[in-house]
């Protein structure tokens, strides 16, 4: 990039960062937080709950697919710049 475009522009859009900051964030709750909550409805025999935290994580899980087409997409077509 040369140095105007530099100062004219920041090294990555909000929206980018917005799609980058989401992926983590889904990422991290499907990962870490999700299981727990699966884990402690199992352990406290509370099926219903098990179900509705494994609808839950479908829909993150789809939600997380969702971002990460969008960054490849956004990647492939070099919209960093």
């Amino acid at each position: 990039m040369r140095e105007s475009q530099s100062k004219d522009k920041p090294l990555i859009q909000d929206s980018e960062y917005n799609v980058i900051h989401q992926l983590e964030k889904k990422a991290d709750f499907l990962y870490s937080a999700m299981e727990k909550y699966i884990r402690d409805a199992e352990k406290d025999n509370k099926p219903e709950l098990v179900k509705l935290w494994n609808t839950i994580k479908e829909d993150e899980q789809n939600h997380l697919k969702m971002l990460r087409k969008e960054l490849i997409e956004l990647v492939s077509e070099n919209k960093f710049e």
